[in-house]
């Protein structure tokens, strides 16, 4: 694959069997049908996007990011999830993605990105600070189960 030029592109509805895979490798499992609709769902609204890279016509990676808007804050634009299959790193695929949604940030006239990494992905941490980003804090995330989705 390293002879193989990273494209980088919006996502369309006929990548959410790609998207379930690699959303499943990185340890969410997700299938098929449910990746379906949440991509719909996104492509559907004006504040998210999603990109996906391809190598050699195939989707090796996405990310998912969303313009927020809070009360305590200012405008921000919040990458959801970058996820590259282990085969394709260390290619350009990652870099690629996040200077995508950066242009689209920018484009919009959201002048922060902000990103966040599990605390035992080591990696991930030293890539997003091989791209500018900074540690602003750590946090602990609570979880109340309301039911079925």
């Amino acid at each position: 694959m390293s002879e193989t030029p990273v494209t980088v592109r919006e996502a369309r509805a006929g990548d959410a069997p790609a998207l379930a895979v690699l959303m499943t490798e990185l340890g969410y499992p997700t299938r098929e049908r449910r990746a379906a609709e949440r991509l719909s769902g996104l492509l559907a609204g004006a504040d998210d996007v999603v990109f996906v890279a391809a190598m050699g016509g195939a989707v090796v990676g996405f990310v998912h990011a969303a313009e927020r808007r809070l009360l305590v804050s200012d405008r921000f634009v919040e990458m959801e999830a970058l996820i590259v299959t282990a085969g394709a790193r260390r290619h350009g695929a990652a870099a690629d993605l996040v200077a995508a949604v950066e242009g689209w940030s920018r484009a919009r006239g959201v002048a922060e990105l902000r990103v966040r990494a599990r605390v035992e992905r080591a990696a991930a941490h030293r890539f997003y600070r091989g791209r500018g980003f900074a540690l602003a804090k750590q946090q602990r995330l609570f979880v109340k189960r309301l039911g079925p989705p």
